[in-house]
């Protein structure tokens, strides 16, 4: 009886301990899948996809070199510098890098103006991305901003190397490059090109030949592709070699190239035996039985110091009409060379009014709604300029003006009339300045800016404290009144910042 008790005993002990170790098991179960569920703060994932628009957005130089290992734009590269370049991104198929869920990204964005280091180092000189192994297929974005200062010496030299067939880079700007061929092709932009390059321009900086038989242009070295609505402005050069081609926007136009809406104003000034040069493109080639074209494109003849459009042209027939400075500057619309420039840039067959051409003295300019207002302007398509003439010296100031003096740009006729009250007396007095603009015949809206004597120089109202006051259109008239120490009532209207009309 007893042994059989203490047998009773331990059996239920011994099954208590197996129900406590099972139990022990389920909570550690639990436990971890609860771990699996919601991972630690330092292991969350990065969206790289922001703005859900399946382009994985380009912060820093280390990820516009990273994307050299994704030619496809859709974010599965395993290499250690991409993986270095984005961290904590998302890796699973259905939501890559945070692009929407069950759609693969599609290519990449700049969201900010890069600039490369001017010294010799990391990404000076950047190695081009993409290679005739391992091209470009993929949409690049480039929103408005720019990439400045790059440095870039290869066979296909440029920022981008040779972009494929599915690559489209759009609304980019290159300012300043500087792209050596060491034995193929050279350009601002991209050193060969068989995709699309939209909107986009290089501004400044050189473009050259260190070797024989190459092709250098201010935007492509090569193009096999389509350009529309672009332009360049670099310097196209040689540092050795000889029987190449030089163009101002293009080294060789080939195959089924296109050309359309673009213009070169660069300085094309190669040296070397056989070279063919052109203001424009240095030479149109027929290849695999394909015929390039150019469409309502053009270059400046004074800029370019190339009164030749197409150096050299190898079974096409392409005709292009090259012009001064001062013509291609007049029009300030859709007008004369620029009648059919109004083209489709995004692929669906609307027009939409890429250019604006500022005034008489400008050349066109692309323009972008980058702040998503609805108005698109040159001015948010980062890195571009026009030149902004110098406000006319004011003679001596005399105190005793009983009306301040009004320094208007000459660009602006307008009649321009002012009125000033004073009250108070010593430090307590202050000036009314009411400010009457008689617009004549403009009948848009009008933003106004204004610059205030301190005594010594024209400053902006904002600088020495004076919020810019409102400014009252009733029809043809508009006026502003600004209230101001007696001394400060010499006022200058800011040209190109101030009156938009």
């Amino acid at each position: 009886m007893l042994e059989q008790r203490w047998y009773n005993r331990l059996g239920s002990a011994r099954l208590g301990s197996a129900r406590l170790g099972a139990l022990l098991v389920t909570l550690a179960l639990l436990a971890f899948s609860m771990l699996l569920a919601v991972p630690p703060v330092g292991a969350q994932t990065t969206d790289y996809d922001v703005d859900d628009d399946r382009l994985i957005e380009i912060r820093n130089l280390d990820q516009l070199n990273a994307i050299r290992y994704d030619p496809n734009g859709n974010g599965d590269a395993t290499h250690a510098d991409y993986v270095a370049a984005f961290p904590g991104r998302d890796t699973n198929a259905q939501t890559r890098m945070g692009c929407p869920s069950g759609m693969a990204c599609q290519g990449y964005e700049l969201t900010a103006d890069l600039t490369f280091p001017e010294t010799t180092g990391a990404y000076n000189p950047f190695t081009p991305i993409g290679t005739t192994s391992s091209r470009y297929e993929t949409v690049f974005e480039g929103n408005g901003y720019t990439l400045n200062g790059p440095v870039t010496n290869a066979g296909r030299a440029g920022p981008f190397g040779v972009l494929g067939v599915n690559g489209v880079i759009r609304n980019l700007g290159v300012v300043n490059p500087d792209a050596t061929t060491t034995g193929v092709s050279a350009g601002g932009l991209v050193g060969e090109s068989w995709g699309t390059i939209s909107k986009s321009y290089v501004r400044g900086g050189r473009v050259r030949a260190n070797a024989n038989s190459v092709r250098v242009g201010g935007l492509a070295g090569i193009n096999r592709g389509t350009i529309r609505a672009s332009y360049a402005t670099a310097t196209v050069g040689t540092i050795s070699g000889g029987t190449n081609h030089y163009g101002g926007l293009v080294g060789q136009h080939r195959n089924a190239g296109s050309i359309i809406a673009s213009y070169a104003a660069g300085a094309v000034s190669p040296t070397g035996a056989g070279a063919f040069t052109g203001g424009f493109i240095g030479q149109s080639r027929e290849g695999n039985a394909l015929t390039p074209t150019v469409t309502d494109s053009t270059w400046d003849t004074s800029a370019t110091g190339q009164t030749s459009g197409i150096g050299n042209q190898q079974n096409t027939a392409i005709t292009i009409t090259g012009y001064t400075t001062g013509d291609l500057r007049r029009p300030t619309g859709y007008t004369a060379m620029y009648a059919n420039w109004d083209i489709d840039t995004d692929g669906d067959t609307n027009p939409d009014d890429p250019w604006d051409f500022g005034g008489r003295r400008d050349y066109p300019l692309l323009k972008i709604d980058k702040d998503s207002d609805g108005t698109a302007t040159w001015e948010e398509f980062g890195g571009q300029y026009r030149y902004i003439p110098p406000p006319p010296s004011p003679p001596p100031y005399n105190p005793a003006h009983d009306h301040p003096e009004i320094y208007q740009n000459p660009r602006y006729e307008m009649a321009t009339s002012c009125a000033v009250e004073t009250t108070g007396e010593g430090d307590d007095a202050k000036s009314t300045s009411t400010l009457t603009f008689d617009l004549g015949d403009y009948t848009r809206p009008i933003t106004l800016a204004l610059s205030l004597w301190d005594g010594t120089h024209f400053r902006s109202l904002q600088s020495q404290g004076i919020s810019m006051p409102e400014l009252r259109q009733d029809g043809q008239t508009a006026t502003v009144e600004v209230v101001t120490d007696p001394a400060q009532t010499r006022f200058r209207l800011d040209s190109e910042y101030g009156l938009n009309l």
